[in-house]
């Protein structure tokens, strides 16, 4: 016990002097009027190392509970991947939806990007050139070819009868790619999520 609260605490004092070097080195970097690129570049490279290291280490613990026989663990651990029909008696699982709506989702594409052009471009015109920013267009507008998935559905049954109401736990972790362009600044929009 002793040992892991040391191993803690060396750990812990390693990340502090990390962070105070790699603060201290951007800041001379500014000091000494380098080039944003460089501070922008070191940034991203400790980003990047250290979620290499955060998946390194989840991947590790899991292959090492697994092989402990604990099982239970592991599944305890990713309780927060699992659908909501596992977790609640009255949430039903409506995979025949996503089946439905995988069929549907190269259609649906056309319909958005009519939608998008012809409503959602001229609503957004209108509001950014009370902010200065003029000739807003989408240059692009692709969902990509995952769609949607619904984790589960819940229909209420206590409300009057000319509404339903229905709640639907649903999930998107697709491969859109929507461009757009503002005056001649460009930006989109790629591997958007939702939960």
């Amino acid at each position: 016990m002793v040992t892991e609260v040391r191993k803690y605490e060396q750990a812990a004092v390693k990340d502090i002097l990390k962070n105070i070097l790699f603060s201290s080195i951007i800041y001379y970097i500014g000091y000494l009027n380098f080039s944003i690129t460089w501070a922008i570049l070191l940034s991203l490279l400790n980003v990047l190392n250290k979620e290499r290291k955060r998946i390194w280490d989840s991947r590790t613990q899991f292959v090492r509970k697994s092989d402990d026989g604990k099982e239970k663990d592991v599944i305890l651990d990713n309780v927060q991947d699992l659908p909501a029909w596992v977790f609640f008696p009255d949430v039903e699982r409506a995979e025949w939806i996503n089946k439905i709506i995988k069929q549907f989702w190269p259609n649906i594409n056309y319909y958005v990007r009519d939608i998008l052009k012809d409503s959602a471009e001229i609503a957004l015109r209108k509001n950014l050139q009370g902010y200065g920013l003029r000739g807003f267009t989408f240059e692009r507008i692709v969902l990509g070819n995952v769609p949607f998935r619904t984790g589960g559905i819940i229909v209420y049954e206590n409300v009057s009868r000319d509404e339903i109401v229905m709640d639907i736990d649903v999930t998107y972790a697709g491969d859109c790619d929507i461009k757009f362009r503002i005056s001649r600044l460009k930006g989109g929009i790629k591997n958007f999520q939702v939960k």
